[in-house]
């Protein structure tokens, strides 16, 4: 009803909630960027620069797990998370980081991850959703049972408290 009353700011929510699950579910990455490329479009156009940041974060961690500019990515998401801490806006940085944690995670990039984990802190105080904010547990439960896995003795326990 969002764009049926003229509430584009709500329109523009639901379309960022609806291309997150769709990520989340399992979609096909192809098919997820193409319908990214036509939101960017719309909230573009529509001048919502919140949300089109929201979905340029989840367009650059398809894309990269796709194989496709990942170092462009890589800038993407320096430049994001630069904005955000200029902006003290800790939500988007949280997402960035929750969706760089994804990519590691996926790509089996441990160091990075551990790295990214430590650096971030509590992300879940400033998801966005529930489900991102479990998510983001999971990802990290992983990480530290991964890094726990290379230490030893009482950075081993230390680490697995932590996962």
């Amino acid at each position: 009803r969002g764009l049926e009353i003229g509430d584009t700011a709500s329109a523009c929510w639901c379309l960022n909630s609806r291309s997150y699950n769709l990520f989340h579910v399992g979609r096909a990455l192809d098919s997820i960027q193409e319908e990214l490329e036509a939101t960017i479009q719309v909230m573009t156009q529509l001048k919502q620069d919140e949300s089109l940041l929201q979905i340029i974060n989840l367009r650059t961690t398809v894309k990269k797990l796709r194989g496709i500019d990942s170092e462009a990515g890589d800038k993407i998401w320096d430049s994001m998370l630069t904005t955000a801490a200029s902006n003290d806006d800790f939500s988007l940085s949280s997402l960035v980081n929750v969706m760089k944690l994804e990519v590691f995670v996926f790509y089996q990039e441990w160091k990075d991850a551990i790295d990214l984990v430590r650096k971030a802190g509590n992300v879940r105080l400033f998801l966005p959703s529930f489900f991102v904010s479990v998510r983001y547990t999971f990802l990290e439960a992983l990480t530290y049972l991964k890094a726990a896995e290379s230490a030893s003795g009482w950075k081993k326990r230390q680490m697995k408290k932590c996962a």
